[in-house]
């Protein structure tokens, strides 16, 4: 595992149930604020999943993004944990959102 990715997973143990982050917001959180790109790759290489919860991590847009796993995994995990998700997009976006402005 690279430093970067340690660095993503760390950060990313800290969104709490039920809320979401972007890749965007992700990378900001880390202090690479370009790296949302970047942030996706290491998302799809997590190999602690769900413990660090990958399927927390969606699109600046709100839409869910990609998954390693079946993208209805995601979704069934996103429910679970109360987040509404229709069309593969989160419902009330902006309420939920974690770390973006």
């Amino acid at each position: 595992m690279t430093k970067f990715q340690s660095e993503c997973y760390e950060a990313l143990k800290k969104v709490p149930k039920g809320k979401v982050i972007t890749y965007a917001g992700l990378a900001r959180e880390i202090g690479k604020p370009k790296a949302h790109r970047a942030v996706g790759n290491a998302m799809n290489k997590n190999p602690f999943a769900p413990k660090v919860p990958c399927h927390r991590v969606v699109k600046s847009n709100g839409e869910l993004g990609g998954f390693a796993d079946d993208i209805n995994v995601k979704i069934k995990r996103l429910h679970e944990e109360g987040v509404d998700v229709l069309n593969n997009k989160i419902v009330n976006f902006k309420s939920i959102l974690f770390s973006d402005s």
